[in-house]
């Protein structure tokens, strides 16, 4: 029995390893996303929101050891962003520790997404959560959501001032929210990719 288990132990590995080294060679340098580490004002974000105005761009809330965040973020890239480079689809992914990760975890995280175009924070505090919980409007009876697994777009003239503005689309994985704005990623790339058609022309690498 215990024989049984160390080789099934084994080609565990082996197989994690065969898919890791594939991953890298199909996208050499997603392990050395740049991460950003946010303030509490996360004031680095809005800075960074505001000059892609004229842009499509995606807000992602996530903790980078969230089952359901991991499968999300796989999930979106599969539909929306591993299909296309195109620069007018800017990604912003704001990693927190919810249920305990560490800086650490996003680097892993954030090789999920293959794109070129996306953007990574480590908000260590989690207040990220409370900000945009209440620029949102989120709620549950009379009290905040704290955001998080939330998936956001954005249309070209949103301007971040106080806090995230209202979105066009907002979407969630949690039982504290609506279902009906439960997390689909084949919707949430549609809204992104009917705004995108209505951009001007810019230069693209799809």
């Amino acid at each position: 029995m215990l024989r049984a288990i160390v080789s099934l132990f084994v080609v565990s590995l082996a197989l994690g390893a065969t898919a890791c080294s594939a991953a890298q060679t199909d996208h050499a340098s997603a392990g050395s996303a740049k991460v950003i580490v946010l303030d509490d004002n996360a004031s680095q974000l809005r800075d960074d929101f505001n000059r892609a105005k004229g842009s499509v761009r995606l807000l992602l809330i996530v903790d980078p050891i969230c089952p359901t965040c991991l499968r999300g973020l796989a999930d979106v890239d599969a539909s929306l962003l591993s299909k296309t480079h195109d620069t007018r689809v800017q990604t912003f992914v704001v990693h927190m520790p919810v249920i305990g990760a560490k800086a650490t975890d996003v680097s892993p995280a954030a090789e999920l997404l293959h794109n070129p175009n996306v953007h990574n924070y480590w908000n260590a505090s989690g207040n990220f959560g409370r900000l945009a919980g209440n620029a949102l409007q989120l709620r549950q009876g009379d009290k905040t959501v704290y955001a998080w697994d939330v998936w956001i777009v954005y249309g070209p003239d949103a301007v971040w001032q106080s806090g995230p503005p209202t979105p066009d689309l907002l979407m969630h994985q949690l039982p504290t929210l609506p279902a009906k704005q439960f997390l689909d990623a084949d919707a949430f790339a549609a809204k992104a990719q009917a705004l995108l058609n209505h951009l001007p022309a810019r230069a693209k690498a799809n």
